[in-house]
């Protein structure tokens, strides 16, 4: 919406740049993608999830990565007559190009892992195997670790503090739930759990 009509918003119509148009295709697909993995991809061990669950999750995408993101990276700083963005690396085609690349490296990858975890689970079952292929041999969680390299992209792209903010914030929480999720799959599974296994970061943690 901001990106549309935010001239009202910004007190003038916006002229976008080339990053202002790529970032809200970026993130338009991010979020397109999530919704038909939600649909058609993921099966969950729980049928439902706590009611407060959707106001915390709710908040968290539409502040965080709705308003709070948006609302600067549509604005007249990344817009094309910007002195933020001409003849700056934020306005070079090849470096655009370079990080669009990288983000939908990512987004493929993350994809992958995804169709994986689905095949270790048969419909209608809460069954739990570990997990092998590509992307884990050397992590637990590296659909984690793909949606955190597309958002560091975005946030490299764009040089936004929001974007590196969001980011940390989702290196929080995906940094607690991979530290449980890890627990149990040890709990579960013992030594047969790859031991030389990372959680979400290759090499790091």
């Amino acid at each position: 919406l901001l990106y549309f009509y935010g001239g009202a918003v910004y007190g003038g119509p916006v002229q976008h740049s080339q990053l202002q148009k790529w970032v809200c295709a970026m993130i338009t697909v991010h979020f397109m993608k999530r919704e038909l993995e939600t649909l058609f991809v993921h099966r969950f061990s729980h049928a439902t999830m706590p009611w407060y669950n959707i106001f915390k999750n709710s908040a968290h995408y539409w502040i965080t990565s709705g308003f709070a993101l948006a609302y600067p990276l549509y604005g007249p700083t990344y817009a094309a007559d910007s002195p933020y963005i001409k003849s700056t690396i934020h306005d070079d085609p090849r470096f655009i190009y370079a990080c669009f690349a990288l983000f939908v490296y990512a987004q493929i990858s993350n994809f992958a892992t995804h169709i994986t975890l689905r095949n270790l689970r048969p419909p209608g079952t809460k069954r739990r195997a570990i997990p092998y292929g590509y992307g884990f041999t050397w992590l637990s969680f590296p659909n984690y670790w793909f949606e955190i390299l597309a958002w560091g992209t975005i946030a490299l792209l764009t040089g936004s503090y929001v974007s590196y903010i969001f980011l940390g914030s989702m290196l929080y929480q995906m940094g607690e739930w991979a530290i449980k999720k890890q627990r149990a799959y040890k709990k579960e599974f013992g030594k047969a759990y790859p031991p030389e296994r990372k959680l979400m970061i290759p090499f790091i943690f």
